[in-house]
């Protein structure tokens, strides 16, 4: 085989069970954003309660209901002080 792969593997956690469609949706879209193909590994996290983060390339993207409900936690604290 010549040539190189020119590929990275992304490792996603979600709060449940991605159907099939959303996992080829969701490669397209990592794929298309960074230039290369993007294959990706699937987990499940419940505590997400919702939504799905991914580790790719060294980047996270974070778009759990866990983390967004962590954020307006910080901002009441932080707004309280």
């Amino acid at each position: 085989m010549s040539g190189s792969y020119n590929g990275t593997m992304a490792k996603v956690v979600s709060a449940m069970r991605l159907s099939m469609e959303q996992e080829k949706a969701l490669e397209k879209l990592l794929s298309s954003k960074l230039n290369k193909q993007v294959s990706i590994s699937l987990e499940i996290d419940p505590s997400l309660i919702g939504g799905f983060y991914v580790y790719v390339d060294g980047l996270l993207i974070d778009r759990s209901v866990k983390k967004r409900i962590d954020e307006i936690k910080e901002s009441i604290i932080s707004s309280m002080s």
